[in-house]
């Protein structure tokens, strides 16, 4: 059998096994494939998909860089591959591919998204809060619906780290009009405002809701042991430090 009338027909059974979601036979097609074609950019960018879903990052690398090495236009896998790097505690290297990207296509919130995640992951707080800023202002231009509950958890994050505590609990609050029994905000809000000697009561109610979602978290029971300890409650707080 001719090479490509084999690859063709690799490519088909790939394309069924992943809509039967098999991914396990999709990848040996595909990996048959880039053997005998190692051009095949298709065939290399779904294989790092798959490598990507399995939490194989060093795979999934090797496989979305070698996608853009023969198809540099090929605007998802900048952000497949970004996402990876920052998988991998690579976010510098994750900056360089959004930032060959940004040269090559208009802003787009993934990009703008992406390169505020690489920035928190820096601790460049500052360049976050500028990057999930823009990608907000995008969304919003039309598309709404990727203002998710991690995209204003992230955002919140970003905001208090930098100082900008007003900000921090808009976006924070954002997130819980989105999803009330959200633990990780319920906590964060509570304990930013417990922190700071804010609205404690508040805080006390939020922390108390994360508490109620996972009882045993111990970040959680901390921050309620801070916020009665700031309502000078220190019998009571001594409790929860203890537990």
């Amino acid at each position: 059998m001719l090479p490509f009338v084999r690859n063709d027909i690799r490519a088909k059974l790939a394309d069924i096994y992943l809509r039967d979601r098999n991914n396990k036979l999709a990848a040996e097609q595909l990996e048959a494939i880039v053997r005998d074609n190692p051009t095949d950019a298709q065939a290399s960018y779904l294989l790092g998909s798959l490598a990507y879903d399995q939490k194989d990052y060093a795979k999934a690398e090797d496989c979305l860089a070698r996608t853009l090495l023969l198809k540099p236009d090929f605007q998802p896998a900048y952000y497949d591959l970004a996402g990876v790097q920052i998988s991998e505690d690579k976010s510098s290297a994750a900056l360089e591919t959004l930032d060959k990207a940004r040269q090559r296509f208009q802003q787009s919130f993934v990009l703008e998204y992406l390169s505020g995640i690489a920035c928190s992951r820096l601790k460049d707080y500052t360049n976050a809060v500028r990057h999930f800023t823009a990608a907000e202002i995008v969304a919003h231009a039309g598309e709404t619906n990727r203002l998710t509950v991690p995209f204003y958890f992230q955002f919140g994050a970003a905001c208090e780290r930098c100082g900008d505590y007003e900000q921090a609990e808009k976006n924070f609050e954002k997130c819980l009009q989105l999803e009330p029994d959200y633990a990780e905000a319920l906590n964060y809000l509570g304990f930013m405002w417990a922190d700071r000697g804010e609205k404690l009561d508040r805080a006390r109610e939020l922390i108390a809701k994360a508490l109620k979602v996972e009882p045993k978290n111990a970040a959680y029971l901390d921050s309620m042991g801070w916020v009665l300890f700031r309502l000078k409650q220190p019998h009571e707080a001594l409790n929860y430090i203890l537990q």
